[in-house]
């Protein structure tokens, strides 16, 4: 299943990108993101391997966060990992004028189990909201900066 966004950011690519690579701020705009686990490499940069482990209700879960590609401040890339799912996606901040940006992701989620595989298309608004409302978030955060 995939999907592409959008979102036009008011500041300069420069602090866009700042903000994004900033792990203290991945909190801010993920709300149920309750703590980022460094287990090997280096935090950012591509071939690292991080855990996010979040709570959504009364039950937490862990992504496992491979960074696969960055070329600053253009793009950033990572495949997202759990039991259910592998959500590779693909950041692009594109400098639209000297104070805007526009950030556009795109996203592949491959689904591992048969009933993800039968349910997961079916819950693919579901998906593009949630991440909708990440990225409204981001941008409401970097341009309060």
């Amino acid at each position: 299943m995939k999907f592409t966004l959008e979102l036009p950011i008011r500041k300069p690519r420069a602090e866009v990108w700042k903000a994004f690579d900033n792990v203290e701020n991945m909190k801010k705009w993920q709300p149920t993101l309750i703590k980022f686990e460094n287990v090997s490499g280096t935090p950012g940069q591509p071939g690292a391997v991080s855990n996010l482990i979040y709570a959504e209700g009364k039950r937490e879960f862990v992504l496992v966060e491979k960074i696969t590609y960055r070329a600053e401040p253009d793009q950033f890339d990572g495949v997202y990992e759990n039991d259910f799912a592998d959500n590779v996606i693909k950041n692009f901040f594109i400098a639209t004028s000297e104070n805007e940006t526009l950030w556009k992701m795109e996203n592949e989620f491959k689904f591992k189990t048969f009933i993800m595989k039968i349910m997961g298309p079916l819950m693919k608004k579901n998906f593009v909201i949630r991440t909708e409302k990440d990225m409204a978030r981001f941008k409401e955060l970097v341009e309060s900066l």
